[in-house]
This record gives C-alpha cells, structure tokens and sequence, in this order.
C-alpha cells in the first residue's frame, strides 16, 4: 500500500514540475514579445519625432520664401489671386450613389467600423 502512495506522489509530483515548467516557459516567452513590442513601439515614436523635425524644417516660412524665389521661374509659380479660393459652400455637392447599387454595398459592407491604423505588425 505504501509502495503505491509512492508511485502516485511521485507521478503526482513530475506531472507538477511539468506543468510548473510549461508555466515558466511561457511566460519568459510573453516577456520576451512584450519587450519585442515595447522596443518597436520606442522604435516608431523615435521615428515620429525625426519626421515631425523634418516637417517642422522643411516647412520653415522663410525656407520656402528662399525656395519659392529660386524656383519660381523654373515652376512658374504665381500667387495665389483671392478669388480662387471658395468657401465650402461654394464647392459642388458630392455625387448621390443610388439605393440599391451593388457596388457601393458591397464597397460598404466590406467597410470596418472602425478605423485601425499603425505601423507595428503582429506575428
């Protein structure tokens, strides 16, 4: 009797060093993506900042001043007369799409109901 209280502790206790070993396993591999993500995500915002710098140069008033002088013959640039610019009013209404056209169905049923953006891929 003793001999088989043995036997089942010791089953018992290899099948919890398995499961507890499973657990470990996992986890340092959630760890390890989780670390993945958080190093691509600081990547990214890294590269959010370099391209705002960009932008906040190239689009210096004075840099396109400088720029619009030098080109401006060679582009045939002119400025902008007041009555080119319309108000939204003034702009043409949108096409109607018909009831029952089969593009714009199929076009919005396959429309998500939200828009999800980002750079990060998953695996």
């Amino acid at each position: 009797m003793i001999r088989i209280v043995n036997i089942v502790l010791v089953v018992l206790m290899l099948g919890a060093a398995t499961w507890t070993y499973a657990v470990k396993h996992r986890a340092e591999r959630n760890v390890a993506e989780i670390n993945e993500l958080e190093r691509r995500i600081k990547l990214e915002k890294e590269s959010i900042d370099l391209l705002q710098a960009d932008w906040a140069y190239l689009s210096q008033p004075s840099r396109l001043k400088t720029l619009a002088e030098q080109y401006g013959e060679q582009l045939q640039l002119q400025q902008t007369e007041p009555q080119q610019i319309v108000h939204p009013n003034e702009l043409p209404a949108a096409p109607e799409i018909p009831q029952n056209d089969g593009i714009a169905d199929i076009i919005a049923s396959q429309m998500p109901d939200q828009l999800t953006t980002g750079s990060v891929e998953g695996n």
